[in-house]
């Protein structure tokens, strides 16, 4: 039913192996065939990972570099890794794939029935355009013709795409532009993945709705972003509550968390199994 895909850089390959434990306990019941783990980085640092860590997994572990795709990337790394996301959409042919950050840990195990109803719709809700995303809300209505309102929940990672839409939004999009898609995309520069996915969903479908529904029956991400450090008492309240399926830590916020704060979410893991945990 849903392949993984998760996009690293060296620096974040202790919490990958996290997330592997993570993905190993929680994603039994989900029909794995692929778990993809992009490079952002020199290919060389496919050496450090161990297909090993996703345990039962370990032989759908495909460790991709990004040169695979053929393409030139940009410096900014956070621009080539949206990009990444979707390439690596593309190539998986199992229905549906859970985007994720390197850093994204999932704390509750997945039940397909939570987020795919019998119709396909994917549970995950539909959220306001924050006005930080109106510059990719603009690009994305000029490009498809349309007025996108709404994005697909949860607006962050873990994200789930509808391959078969993938593809056909990169085909869409190298015919309109007459360029490569992932040359186009990178030279955009304020787009996002989700949202030009978003954007792509209603233009195909007409409404978000007909592949996305309303209900949210996942459960919560809980990020804590780069500049919410000062916020960490009520997102780790957040993160220990049941409905909470994932969580994550922005490694610029790890660099800013006192050390008690650090193992607060390092007991955390180790409550839900993630073993990994004690290395971070």
């Amino acid at each position: 039913m849903i392949d993984i895909v998760t996009v690293v850089f060296e620096q974040e390959i202790p919490v990958l192996r996290a997330q592997a434990q993570s993905i190993a306990l929680n994603c039994q019941r989900i029909g794995i065939r692929n778990i993809y783990v992009v490079l952002n980085d020199s290919e060389t640092i496919a050496s450090q990972i161990d297909p090993a860590w996703w345990g039962p997994f370990a032989n759908s572990v495909l460790v991709i570099p990004r040169t695979a795709f053929s393409t030139p990337f940009v410096e900014n790394g956070w621009v080539s890794q949206q990009v990444l996301k979707l390439l690596a959409a593309s190539i998986s042919y199992n229905t549906y794939s859970m985007i994720m950050d390197a850093k994204s840990l999932l704390v509750k195990e997945i039940d397909p029935v939570e987020f795919i109803s019998d119709t396909g719709q994917i549970h995950t809700g539909l959220l306001d355009i924050y006005p930080v995303f109106e510059p990719s809300r603009k690009i994305t209505s000029e490009l498809f013709n349309i007025d996108l309102k709404k994005q697909l929940g949860p607006g962050g990672v873990p994200f789930i795409m509808h391959n078969d839409t993938v593809r056909m939004m990169i085909a869409e999009i190298t015919i309109r532009t007459k360029t490569s898609f992932p040359y186009w995309f990178q030279q955009q520069g304020m787009l996002t993945e989700f949202i030009l996915y978003s954007g792509f969903v209603q233009f195909l479908y007409g409404e978000l709705n007909v592949l996305y529904s309303y209900k949210i029956k996942l459960g919560t991400q809980v990020n804590l972003s780069h500049d919410e450090v000062d916020q960490w008492n009520q997102k780790f309240f957040q993160m220990t509550r049941l409905n909470t399926f994932s969580v994550s830590v922005h490694r610029t916020a790890w660099k800013n968390m006192s050390t008690q704060q650090r193992q607060e979410y390092r007991d955390l893991l180790l409550q839900r199994g993630i073993e990994a945990a004690t290395d971070l």
